[in-house]
C-alpha cells in the first residue's frame, strides 16, 4: 500500500507549460517613458476619467511604483470617491494614471 503523502504527490497538478503564464503576464506589461503632467494635462485627464464608463475598453498608462505601464482592457469598476479604477481584476489608483483613452465604448441598451 502506498503512503498517503505519496498518493497525494501522484495527483498533484502538473504544469506542462512551466513559466508560460509568467511569460504571458510579462508580455502584457509595456514599459513607457516617464512623464511630467502640466496643469492642462491634469485637467484633460480628469475630464477623460469622468467620461469613461463601466464596460468600456480602455487603454491607460500608469505608474506602478517602479515604472510606467500601459494596460488595455475592460473597465469593470470606477470609484471616484475612493479614487481607483479597475480593469478586469486589477485595481489602479487614479493618482497614478497619466493617460487614459477609450478604445471602444460599451454597448448601451
Amino acid at each position: 500500500m502506498i503512503p498517503r503523502q505519496q498518493r497525494a504527490y501522484i495527483f498533484q497538478a502538473f504544469d506542462a507549460l512551466k513559466g508560460f503564464r509568467e511569460l504571458l503576464r510579462e508580455k502584457e506589461r509595456i514599459v513607457v517613458e516617464k512623464r511630467e503632467l502640466s496643469e492642462d494635462d491634469l485637467e484633460m485627464l480628469d475630464q477623460q476619467i469622468h467620461e469613461v464608463q463601466q464596460g468600456d475598453i480602455i487603454k491607460i498608462i500608469y505608474y506602478d511604483g517602479k515604472e510606467y505601464i500601459q494596460k488595455t482592457g475592460m473597465l469593470t469598476k470606477i470609484d471616484l470617491e475612493v479614487r481607483y479604477i479597475q480593469i478586469v481584476k486589477e485595481k489602479i489608483d487614479l493618482d497614478r494614471i497619466v493617460e487614459i483613452e477609450i478604445e471602444e465604448k460599451a454597448c448601451e441598451e
